[in-house]
C-alpha cells in the first residue's frame, strides 16, 4: 500500500473541485489532488536524481478535460514549462482546453467575468464561493504562464504519435464504467500507449507515471519500471524509458 512521501498532510483542495473554477467534462472523472501532487513530486524527485532540474515539459496523452494537468499547473507552477494534452475525443478536448487556459492571466480574467455573471444573474452561494477560489488559484498561480496546449490524438495507435521531447508523461488510464478506451485502437492498446509514450519521452532523464485499475498489466519491454503503489481502486506506476 501507499504511503505519502510528500504530501504528507490532508488539506482542503475544494479550490479544485470539479465545476467550481475548473470546467468539468461529461463523463469524464475528476483526479484526487493529493494523489496528483503526490505522484508528480516523485517524478519531479527522480528527475532530480539524475541532474534534471526543470522546468519541466509534461504531457498527458488520455487528458480528458484537462484535469490533472491544470491541477498540477497551479500546484507547481514554477516548475513547469509546458503541458501537453491529448484525447481521443474532440469533445472532451474542448473542455482541457478551457481548463488549461485557465493556467494564463487570461484565462483566469475570462472565467472570473464569468463566475460574476453568474453571481450577478443567480446570487448563488457557490459563485461567490467559487470566485473566491479563483482568487486562491491566481494567487498559486503567481503571475507566472504556462505554455499550454491541446490536440487530438488516439495514443492506443502504435507508432502514430508525433509528440516528443517530455520530461514527464502522466496519464489516469481509461477505465471503470464512466470511460473506457476509444480509437482505433490495436488488439492491446496498452501496447499502443507505450510505444507512443516512449517516443514522447526523452531518453536520457524522463519519467512515465501510469494509473491504472488494478486489473491492468503495466509493464513493457520499452521500460523499466522503478516505483509501484496502490491506493484504493488505482495502482500507480514510474517508469523510466529504456533505450531501443
Amino acid at each position: 500500500m501507499m504511503k505519502y512521501r510528500f504530501e504528507v498532510e490532508r488539506k482542503d483542495y475544494s479550490d479544485f473541485a470539479s465545476g467550481r473554477v475548473l470546467y468539468s467534462a461529461p463523463n469524464t472523472t475528476a483526479f484526487p489532488v493529493r494523489l496528483a501532487s503526490e505522484i508528480v513530486q516523485r517524478a519531479f524527485d527522480i528527475l532530480e536524481a539524475k541532474g534534471a532540474k526543470g522546468p519541466y515539459t509534461i504531457y498527458d496523452p488520455c487528458c480528458g478535460g484537462g484535469f490533472l494537468l491544470a491541477t498540477v499547473g497551479f500546484l507547481f507552477s514554477e516548475r513547469i514549462a509546458e503541458l501537453i494534452g491529448t484525447d481521443i475525443d474532440p469533445d472532451v478536448l474542448e473542455v482541457a482546453a478551457k481548463n488549461l487556459s485557465l493556467l494564463s492571466q487570461a484565462g483566469l480574467e475570462g472565467r472570473e467575468r464569468e463566475l460574476q455573471g453568474f453571481e450577478a444573474a443567480f446570487g448563488k452561494a457557490s459563485h461567490r464561493e467559487a470566485l473566491a477560489s479563483l482568487g486562491r488559484l491566481r494567487a498559486l498561480l503567481g503571475g507566472r504562464e504556462i505554455k499550454t496546449s491541446c490536440q487530438q490524438r488516439d495514443i492506443a495507435t502504435p507508432n502514430a504519435f508525433p509528440i516528443a521531447g517530455s520530461d514527464i508523461v502522466m496519464t489516469d488510464l481509461p477505465y471503470g464504467q464512466l470511460v473506457s478506451w476509444a480509437g482505433e485502437q490495436s488488439s492491446t492498446p496498452l501496447e499502443g500507449l507505450f510505444q507512443n509514450c516512449h517516443g514522447a519521452l526523452k531518453k536520457d532523464a524522463s519519467v512515465l507515471i501510469i494509473v491504472a485499475d488494478k486489473k491492468t498489466k503495466l509493464q513493457h519491454e520499452l521500460f523499466k519500471r522503478i516505483q509501484y503503489f496502490k491506493l484504493g481502486k488505482r495502482q500507480i506506476a514510474f517508469f523510466e524509458p529504456l533505450e531501443l
